[in-house]
């Protein structure tokens, strides 16, 4: 994850889970929050099928009051690996928060 401050993106470092993180079984954690997200058509089960998934202008109801430190341009990159499998799945997003 990096953060974009004066024109620049800044890596984002992994703080109370959440940042630059590494995650030991993200095929559960994408099984509670994906159902949201089956409107787009991307499964909610592991493995997810190859292919090219776009969601576009997602507006997201955040229910509890962010800091305001976390206000601004990011830029997201997520890499799953497989021990078996090797490079399975790659996500880039950009978000905007504020």
């Amino acid at each position: 994850m990096e953060k974009k401050i004066a024109g620049f993106y800044i890596t984002v470092p992994c703080v109370d889970n959440v940042g630059s993180c590494t995650y030991n079984d993200i095929c559960k954690d994408w099984a509670q929050v994906c159902p949201q997200y089956a409107k787009f058509g991307i499964p909610c089960t592991c493995p997810i099928p190859a292919n090219t998934y776009t969601i576009t202008d997602l507006v997201a109801d955040i229910t509890t009051k962010l800091p305001s430190v976390i206000d601004g341009d990011f830029r997201i990159t997520a890499n799953i690996l497989s021990p078996t499998a090797g490079h399975v799945f790659c996500l880039q997003a950009e978000v905007t928060l504020g």
